[in-house]
């Protein structure tokens, strides 16, 4: 009889992603996070990360990206179950508002493929195909987690 080798910690945090889409689908944007049916985007990776570490304490998208203890850079394509950071700027094309070309918030989700991610949208939580023209024009990294996992 074969067995399958257990899921690796990157594939269990893309399930739990993958669940919060489905159960959470309908929560509200809000930053700071005020409960768990209204939150922001590293709070819905808090809650994919803590599935396999119950003791991950909250961070923000670029302490994320800075978190060497807990995160390594992806080189090669990202892979299921890794973060993907926008990092706070200008997007590479024009939005205006009055006139005024406005910066947007450091952004991080959680990878369910190399062409799928999901995390906490502006207007919930919603999983993006890429490439799509919001989000996959702009500058982006990518980082494992590599932190103890139960």
């Amino acid at each position: 009889m074969d067995q399958q080798p257990p899921p690796s910690v990157s594939e269990r945090i893309a399930t739990a992603a993958l669940n919060l889409w489905s159960t959470k689908s309908d929560a509200a944007y809000a930053t700071p996070p005020i409960s768990d049916s209204a939150f922001d985007c590293s709070y819905f990776v808090w809650l994919a990360i803590k599935t396999v570490n119950p003791h991950f304490v909250r961070e923000s998208s670029a302490a994320i990206a800075a978190d060497r203890l807990r995160f390594e850079p992806v080189l090669g394509p990202p892979q299921v179950g890794d973060i993907v950071y926008f990092p706070k700027g200008q997007v590479p094309y024009e939005v205006t508002k009055n006139g005024i070309r406005h910066d947007f918030p450091a952004h991080v989700a959680i990878m369910l493929s190399s062409s799928e991610f999901v995390g906490m949208q502006s207007k919930g939580v919603g999983r993006v195909k890429v490439p799509d023209t919001w989000w996959w024009p702009r500058k982006k990294e990518f980082f494992r987690y590599k932190g103890p996992a139960q």
